[in-house]
């Protein structure tokens, strides 16, 4: 069952160059990340995006973070700069991933 993801505080942010699988209706793009949160991540796209697109988004980088699989809304597009994309839907598990990948230390300990 997906999660939804409410949170709307800034959230720390993970400078971070990954591969990211996009569908947005029936294309499909391959783009990169320039960082990433536990709510959002910020694209460096090849493709822009308009505010207000709803993406389908999954990456990951194995084994640290397992693919991770994402419903997304684009909240800010600016050329040259990137575009913001929220999460608005995600499995719990692979939002805990995505979490402990972000701040391994945190988790240490916890099985």
């Amino acid at each position: 069952m997906p999660t939804i993801i409410e949170e709307r505080k800034t959230a720390p942010r993970l400078v971070i160059s990954l591969s990211v699988a996009v569908l947005e209706g029936m294309a499909h793009y391959v783009e990169d990340t320039l960082n990433v949160s536990g709510t959002g991540l910020c694209l460096v796209p090849k493709t822009a995006f308009p505010v207000g697109a709803y993406l389908h988004l999954v990456f990951g980088r194995p084994p640290e973070l397992p693919a991770v699989a994402a419903e997304g809304i684009v909240r800010w597009s600016e050329a040259g700069k990137g575009v913001g994309v929220e999460f608005i839907s995600m499995s719990e598990d692979d939002h805990e991933a995505l979490l402990r990948f972000m701040n391994p230390q945190s988790h240490r300990g916890q099985a």
